[in-house]
C-alpha cells in the first residue's frame, strides 16, 4: 500500500464520489448512421467567470479572481521547463537542481524507450 503525502488519495476519492459534470450530448437524436460530433460548445468565454470549470453538474462557474488572490507558483506553472538540451548543457557545468536532474534523466529514458520501439516496429 503506498502513502501520498499530503491528502491527496483522500482528496482524489472525495471528488470521485461526487457527480462530475460530464460533456453535453451531442445534438439530434441517436439514428442508425449519425456520427456523434462530440460535446456542443459551453458557450462564449467570459471575463467574470471561468467558463466550464465548475465540477458540479448543477454547480455555477466560479468566478475569476484578481490576480493577488491566486497563490504566486500558479503562475509558474505558466513558465516554459528547460528542454533536454538545456538540461543536459547545465549538467556538464555542473548546475542543476535535484528535480532538474530527475527530469533530465526521465526525459532520455522516454527518447531511449521511444527509440528501442521505433527500432523494434523497423524490424
Amino acid at each position: 500500500m503506498s502513502v501520498i503525502v499530503g491528502g491527496f488519495r483522500s482528496r482524489w476519492s472525495a471528488l470521485l464520489g461526487l457527480h462530475l459534470r460530464a460533456p453535453l450530448p451531442p445534438s439530434g437524436s441517436a439514428k442508425k448512421g449519425s456520427k456523434d460530433k462530440g460535446p456542443r460548445a459551453v458557450g462564449e468565454l467570459s471575463c467574470e467567470v471561468a467558463t466550464g470549470c465548475g465540477l458540479l453538474k448543477n454547480e455555477p462557474d466560479p468566478p475569476i479572481r484578481p490576480d493577488s488572490e491566486y497563490p504566486s507558483w500558479l503562475f509558474q506553472l505558466l513558465e516554459p521547463r528547460p528542454t533536454i538540451k538545456e538540461l543536459e548543457k547545465a549538467y556538464q557545468e555542473g548546475g542543476l537542481t535535484i528535480p532538474e536532474l530527475r527530469r533530465l534523466w526521465r526525459l532520455k529514458n522516454k527518447a531511449r524507450i521511444k527509440e528501442s520501439n521505433f527500432l523494434k516496429s523497423k524490424s
